[in-house]
């Protein structure tokens, strides 16, 4: 929201401080299924609709997904906080038995070595312990992290999945032929303008998953969905455009090409 202030004659503009500019899920998701509906009216026998329809039921899973990330796993939690104070019980435990056995009977070392190998069994203890109890900590992080990167997987495979539909629209097929009465394919350059938004929802889609995710590992999995998307967005961008001109070129020739097939 904007608030427009009027101060000796000028107007400023100053944003609102609460506004955040953030993705909304929903949004994204209406961009699809409209995406889907646009394709099944100008293709309905082609592949892109059924891709279409998969990718509006992957956005709204996406948005599941990234919601059910950002909420606590309470059996992961639960079962953590109780194995960690099982750990400190036992470390209690053994401190205690160390205490009893070893200080209030006034036992002694033989030697020297003997006090060495009872501090270093001691430290190897407690660097053991550390480690379990940081394993336990981080364990529900690092299944959301798993859970993440393999859902960014899913839209990166889904990216290779569009680019290979459009394989067959290449530059190559609209080349002007030398023969006037020859016959050539035209394809509309607008099924690549579809797959270019295809790409555009998945690469709003995977930033979705790093909301509450501070792993620079999913931050990167994230960042790598876009660069592709972006990368093929190019590329099929100036093909559309090879496209529409050699459909263009064709359409200027045609009348042309007829009147000297009627006159010849």
């Amino acid at each position: 929201m904007l608030i427009i202030m009027t101060i000796t004659g000028r107007t400023c503009i100053k944003m609102n401080p609460k506004q955040q500019h953030r993705l909304d899920p929903e949004k994204i998701i209406q961009t699809a299924e409209n995406l889907a509906h646009r394709v099944s009216d100008k293709f309905p026998e082609s592949t892109l609709v059924g891709l279409t329809a998969d990718l509006a039921e992957i956005a709204r899973v996406t948005d599941e997904r990234a919601r059910r990330a950002r909420k606590p796993n309470r059996i992961i939690r639960g079962a953590g906080r109780l194995a960690s104070i099982l750990c400190v019980l036992g470390l209690w435990y053994i401190v205690d038995h160390i205490q009893t056995h070893l200080l209030n009977d006034h036992l002694e070392f033989g030697n020297i070595s003997d006090l060495f190998e009872a501090a270093d069994a001691g430290f190897n203890m407690l660097v053991g312990l550390a480690g379990i109890l940081w394993f336990l900590v981080t364990i529900e992080a690092r299944v959301k992290r798993k859970q993440a990167l393999a859902h960014i997987g899913e839209l990166l495979e889904f990216i290779q999945l569009i680019d290979v539909t459009q394989l067959y629209y290449t530059p190559e097929l609209y080349k002007s032929s030398a023969s006037p009465d020859s016959t050539r394919l035209r394809f509309d350059h607008t099924y690549l303008l579809f797959c270019n938004e295809m790409l555009g929802v998945i690469g709003n889609l995977a930033p979705l998953y790093t909301r509450g995710n501070m792993d620079d590992s999913v931050w990167r999995a994230t960042s790598d969905v876009v660069m592709l998307a972006n990368a093929i967005q190019g590329r099929l961008f100036a093909k559309s455009e090879a496209i529409r001109l050699a459909n263009d070129a064709d359409a200027c020739w045609a009348p042309i090409d007829a009147f000297k097939k009627d006159h010849s």
